[in-house]
């Protein structure tokens, strides 16, 4: 585990607090990190999952998902509306675009966790920081530090593999968590999840700089 600095952790105490930190932290997090798209039908409670015709469960096959999209790709596809009317071949055209969008979402872990937190009324909102608890804004924050720090690629693919294996355990967790329906601990770890995804992010943008 990486160290906090005594003047990293003092001084943000000092000048803001905690729990102003938190707030603050978790606000930028919520403008910054994916969530699931939004329809652009009417029906502003899509269920993605019924979309593509698979589980509402966060534990899905990655072979499953992909052979119903590719299936529904195909039915949908222009080459088979070839000789149906203006109005089908826009409503097959709406159809293939709303599969698309579906599968964006149910394919990435984060995002699902998103959407299933909308279907079960639970999404995360900005008056939700108190989910995320202190001890993990401190190591993110730690983290980042050493980002920054980094120049080359040797330092930073082991803070990435860090990452990465902090996300899996948080699927493993939230897996758990949506199968027996406690929501409060999948809303609180899908709140960690989107900040571990936010760094990787931040890593591999700046493995691409010094590359």
């Amino acid at each position: 585990m990486l160290r906090i600095s005594k003047s990293l952790a003092s001084g943000a105490y000092r000048r803001r607090g905690l729990p102003c930190l938190q707030k603050s932290a978790f606000m930028r997090l919520l403008s910054s990190a994916p969530t699931p798209t939004p329809p652009d039908d009417d029906d502003a409670t899509s269920d993605y999952f019924s979309v593509l015709g698979v589980d509402r469960s966060f534990t899905l096959s990655s072979d499953e998902l992909k052979s119903k999209y590719k299936r529904l790709m195909t039915e949908f596809h222009p080459d088979r509306h070839a000789s149906s009317s203006i109005e089908e071949k826009s409503y097959n055209a709406s159809l293939a675009a709303k599969v698309t969008r579906a599968y964006g979402v149910i394919e990435n872990p984060l995002s699902r966790a998103l959407h299933l937190l909308e279907l079960n009324g639970a999404a995360i909102e900005e008056s939700d920081s108190a989910i995320v608890d202190g001890s993990l804004l401190m190591e993110v924050m730690e983290i980042r530090e050493a980002i920054e720090d980094a120049s080359t690629d040797e330092e930073l693919r082991p803070i990435l593999k860090l990452c990465q294996e902090k996300q899996s355990e948080l699927c493993a967790e939230l897996a758990g968590a949506f199968r027996e329906e406690r929501i409060d601990d999948a809303k609180a770890l899908a709140a960690k999840l989107q900040y571990w995804n936010r760094i990787e992010e931040t890593i591999m943008e700046k493995i691409s700089e010094v590359a």
